[in-house]
């Protein structure tokens, strides 16, 4: 696969086991992924060197301020992705408050571009719990004197 035209996604600390199995259906649908610690160095420095269009990263983390801080002070960045429109703004609270994922884009990402990914992201968590409880459901409704061959 041709990768040159590809998203380029910068992941911040975000490393739960629900954003490692979207991040692999991301990656499979041809974005590069640039997973990074959130206390690996400077994120002005490491954001100028990646260029990424994307930048994916947990809501709680104080990496969030700090990449606050770098994006307002440099409007070349990817910038937060804030929209007063409809659904892509519920989408954006949906996709931080349940997910705990904010995200920032750059000026190359269509706003088209950004709902299907955010609804994508949404989606993915919400079916991947949905999957987790009916397996617990389940087990917990196995008798235990029955083997399982």
């Amino acid at each position: 696969m041709d990768n040159t035209n590809a998203l380029r996604a910068l992941l911040i600390g975000v490393e739960s086991d629900g954003a490692k199995d979207l991040f692999q259906l991301l990656e499979s649908l041809g974005m590069v992924l640039i997973p990074r610690s959130a206390s690996e160095g400077s994120l002005y420095s490491l954001i100028e060197s990646l260029q990424p269009d994307l930048i994916f990263v947990d809501a709680n983390s104080p990496a969030r301020d700090t990449l606050e801080h770098a994006v307002s002070a440099h409007q070349d960045l990817p910038q937060p992705v804030v929209s007063a429109d409809g659904d892509l703004q519920i989408s954006l609270r949906r996709l931080a408050g349940d997910i705990g994922i904010s995200l920032y884009a750059g000026d190359g990402v269509t706003p088209a571009l950004l709902q299907a990914l955010i609804d994508l992201t949404i989606s993915h968590c919400h079916s991947i719990e949905v999957l987790r409880r009916e397996v617990a459901l389940a087990m917990m409704a196995q008798p235990r004197d029955v083997a399982v061959h």
